[in-house]
């Protein structure tokens, strides 16, 4: 299974080998490289999934996507909060994960 990141699909879920979402026509492989086959969060300024990283031997990662709530995407404030600490953890990742 192969899920759409598109945030605003109304059926994210397609069967493997299709490149692109049959319900809302976006690109299944984020970047030609990484494929979602499952979300397995969301918080108040993202949501996370399980993928396959194309150029790693379909290694398992997860990609971490930026959806703020509406309340936050609202609120300048709140925006450039979630935004920072976004990237923190981004960073924080990476630099945990960087070979």
């Amino acid at each position: 299974m192969i899920y759409c990141l598109n945030p605003n699909c109304q059926k994210p879920q397609n069967l493997d080998g299709t490149k692109f979402c049959l319900t809302c026509g976006s690109q299944l492989l984020l970047k030609n490289q990484y494929q979602a086959i499952q979300p397995i969060g969301e918080g108040g300024f993202g949501r996370t999934f399980l993928a396959f990283d194309a150029h790693r031997l379909n290694a398992r990662c997860v990609i971490k996507q930026f959806f703020p709530l509406p309340e936050i995407q609202g609120n300048s404030q709140a925006m450039a909060k979630a935004t920072e600490l976004f990237e923190q953890e981004a960073r924080q990742l990476l630099s945990c994960y960087a070979a």
